[in-house]
């Protein structure tokens, strides 16, 4: 018995794998998207993860998706799902599901998670979820014309293939706009998309639907984006909210319409959400785990793998139910995710200050990054240049606070 998985090098896709391998005794056939990752398979994750592997593909030598989808065909005439388990590489695993017949979600309703213009877009023609005013365009004067039409200040300017907030933008006057297009026109992540501002405080919400659509909520979490050096919209902290807190609740609800205008069945999903006056409206949604450790952190709130319940939920055809977690333990401990931030370039790191202290403080739980002595330390502009990461998880809700504020004024590079 096997199943599919799409870039086996992570940490996410090992305790998928693992957890399959021990419980259903399934082996994994891997798809490699690049040679990239695949001689980071060969250098690094076979070591680990390759007693797992029954069989293994390069999909770039063969000519197109549906090539690679018949040779595996040949190979493995009866898969039992399919873990494309990657933002990056989704679309890929979307296609070989569908013509290979495993049951997960079609390309077109990954395509719709994919492209934000075309996820938003689909929502304002399908449901009647709140969606903030969008397009895309392609020369100056369609960028004008749409900030026109809304009437206000700022804009937000995003690729449409982007992700962890790179290349996107805040435009607060006409020339801001221009050069702002231009900019993610040069990133390469897609088209330029304009996007109505929507203010109040921005939430990311995690859960899982299940094969019928039903959304289960696993938890939730506040960002905390501030303004520094200049760049707006910079990672400060991660803080969850608890299921008492009414943000859980509307968030929740507010999730499951847009899944279900969407179609999305049988995968982890990640979503980021704004709640202003006016209620919900959503930013971004991903048909796949959430980056930043989250899920391990939330794993170990609800005492309970999520990365194997995702598991569950790409092969089988399970029901999400509530006796899956725990939100009482949830509830019983307060989380954080801290990021640090790099005010200027430094060209080599000569000591990391602070560590030991940081280490030592009660809600201490784990370090995600921390770049080492010798490295650069690059300015912080977005998810992909901060300093460090660090977590916290702690019973008092004041003494989290406090370690928060510690770590933030001790951790730093010289």
């Amino acid at each position: 018995m096997a199943y599919l998985i799409l870039d086996p090098v992570d940490e996410y896709a090992g305790e998928m794998m693992s957890f399959l391998a021990r419980q259903l005794d399934l082996g994994a056939v891997a798809v490699f998207s690049s040679r990239k990752k695949y001689l980071l398979w060969q250098h690094k994750w076979s070591k680990e993860l390759g007693r797992h592997v029954l069989d293994s593909y390069l999909a770039t030598q063969e000519p197109n998706a549906a090539a690679l989808a018949a040779r595996i065909a040949q190979d493995w005439p009866e898969l039992d799902g399919i873990i494309p388990w990657d933002e990056i590489t989704i679309l890929l695993g979307a296609e070989l599901g569908e013509r290979l017949g495993l049951g997960w979600n079609s390309l077109a309703v990954i395509e719709r998670c994919r492209d934000k213009h075309v996820m938003k877009d689909w929502l304002r023609r399908a449901s009647n979820v709140r969606i903030n005013a969008g397009g895309l365009v392609r020369r100056g004067e369609e960028a004008l014309a749409f900030q026109e039409m809304l009437g206000r200040w700022p804009v937000v300017v995003k690729p449409t293939e982007g992700a962890g907030s790179s290349h996107v933008y805040f435009a607060e006057n006409r020339g801001d706009l221009l050069g702002a297009c231009q900019k993610v026109l040069e990133s390469g992540s897609g088209e330029v998309l304009l996007e109505e501002y929507v203010g109040g405080q921005e939430f990311a919400v995690n859960g899982i639907a299940d094969a019928t659509g039903d959304f289960l909520v696993t938890d939730v979490w506040r960002y905390d984006r501030r303004t520094s050096h200049g760049q707006p919209n910079i990672y400060f902290q991660t803080i969850k909210v608890g299921t008492g807190e009414a943000e859980f609740a509307w968030l929740g609800a507010y999730a499951a319409d847009v899944i279900e205008a969407l179609g999305l069945r049988r995968a982890p999903v990640h979503m980021e959400v704004k709640l202003d006056r006016r209620g919900p409206c959503l930013i971004e949604i991903g048909a796949r785990l959430a980056g930043g450790n989250l899920p391990t952190i939330a794993s170990k709130l609800h005492g309970r793998s999520l990365l194997e319940l995702a598991a569950c939920h790409y092969i089988g055809k399970l029901p999400a139910q509530i006796s899956d977690i725990s939100y009482v333990r949830y509830d019983s401990f307060h989380a954080r995710v801290l990021t640090g931030v790099q005010t200027k370039d430094l060209a080599q790191i000569s000591a990391v200050r602070g560590l030991e202290r940081v280490k030592a403080l009660p809600s201490f739980d784990g370090i995600g990054l921390l770049r080492a002595v010798g490295t650069p330390a690059p300015q912080t502009r977005d998810l992909d240049t901060r300093a460090w990461e660090l977590y916290l998880i702690h019973p008092d809700a004041q003494q989290i606070a406090r370690d928060a504020e510690l770590a933030h004024e001790l951790l730093r590079y010289e």
